[in-house]
């Protein structure tokens, strides 16, 4: 029970933190520094970039006690990067964003490693992988009301050093998460073998599938309703209110009640991401779109969780960070190209336009999960005995 707890406070702070940076850096780049719009993009796709490098090239390339060591350091220089961010000029905000991408890069593929190592039995470590999924969502919606109101009497480069509080707690945590047990040298990273697997490449698809529609909810999802609704910026983000509550509460749902059927979760929350980016595409008013960021809400909770729960039931404890990181590298690489995309789709078609090209991917990568999924081991597709926090 400790170690759950543990797992899921230093997830909470990690990803807290975590998107502090992700949507402070710009602000501070563009106040302080009067960065162009195209800087700012570059600088968001550095620390990307980063993360992508250390995730691929270190981390997947170590076994558990090097990794360990190396986890730990991060974490201390993710508090020091915390305390270094309030203080640099315009060179040295670029220094610490590749710095903190990098660290990141070690420290995010990890934690989602130990959530699914934790339990004796599988269905006890998806419903833990399901509350971590659900500790990420909790993150995102206290995090951003934590800095609302720092923000209120403090500046930005304040932010930094209330949020170093809760990279510290990280540094505490740190060595109290479990590692799977590996022989020292003994691990090789191969993706053409892991990319063998069945149940990574449905991990894949299941988030390949979904990323286009989240890019777009993220990039041009206020410029739509804005747009075509003539929403005010009040109204904005409480539509995104209605897509964060369907993740939310969906993640919740699946830490009370672990995924079963693969296939049947997978199939679903395709078909959900079809509907709403179609009544996106359709809606005839405000209250329509709602209906549409609220759909899409679920499949968005959905997703992550259930492709950590697929590699999870087809990997053993020792193999678990080498298919993490991997996972992690693809999704970032398409987290990369996603917003490019869009931004060329609008620019050339217009933002109702680019929602069919959307569709069509979401269609495309339900195609190949669906192939992926009929050559699944039945012992992976459907859990036997998976324990419930209902009953």
């Amino acid at each position: 029970m400790w170690t759950v707890i543990i797992l899921l406070a230093f997830t909470f702070m990690a990803r807290a933190s975590n998107n502090m940076i992700q949507t402070t850096v710009p602000l501070i780049a563009r106040e302080y520094f009067n960065a162009t719009e195209a800087e700012i993009g570059l600088l968001s796709s550095v620390i990307s970039v980063s993360s992508f490098i250390a995730t691929m090239w270190v981390n997947a390339r170590l076994d558990s006690v090097k990794r360990r060591i190396l986890f730990e350091a991060s974490t201390l220089l993710y508090f020091l990067i915390f305390i270094i961010y309030p203080f640099v000029n315009y060179i040295g905000l670029w220094l610490t964003s590749v710095a903190v991408g990098f660290l990141l890069g070690i420290i995010m593929p990890n934690v989602a490693t130990s959530s699914s190592i934790i339990g004796k039995d599988q269905g006890t470590r998806e419903r833990v992988i399901a509350l971590y999924t659900f500790a990420l969502s909790l993150s995102l919606t206290i995090g951003p009301i934590i800095e609302s109101i720092i923000l209120r009497y403090f500046t930005l480069r304040d932010a930094f050093l209330f949020f170093s509080v809760f990279s510290a707690v990280m540094v505490a945590l740190s060595p109290k998460l479990p590692f799977p047990a590996e022989k020292p040298g003994g691990v090789r990273f191969k993706l053409s073998s892991i990319w063998g697997k069945a149940s990574f490449r449905i991990a894949i698809y299941n988030n390949a599938m979904y990323s286009l529609p989240f890019a777009m909810l993220t990039a041009f999802g206020g410029i739509y309703a804005i747009e075509y609704f003539h929403a005010d910026n009040s109204l904005v983000y409480l539509l995104f209110a209605a897509f964060f509550t369907t993740s939310f509460a969906t993640r919740l749902y699946i830490s009370i009640r672990p995924i079963r059927d693969v296939k049947y979760a997978s199939i679903s929350m395709s078909i959900l991401t079809i509907v709403g980016m179609v009544v996106m595409t359709l809606s005839p008013n405000m209250y329509a779109y709602a209906v549409a960021l609220a759909i899409l809400g679920i499949p968005h909770g959905l997703t992550y969780p259930l492709s950590l729960i697929v590699i999870s039931r087809d990997s053993r404890d020792d193999e678990r960070n080498i298919m993490n990181s991997a996972f992690s590298s693809i999704m970032t690489i398409i987290g990369i190209l996603s917003p490019i995309a869009l931004g060329i789709s609008a620019e050339l078609l217009g933002l109702r336009y680019m929602t069919i090209i959307v569709e069509a991917s979401v269609v495309f990568f339900t195609w190949l999960l669906y192939r992926s999924l009929r050559e699944l081991n039945p012992n992976v597709l459907l859990a036997k005995n998976t324990p419930n926090l209902a009953r």
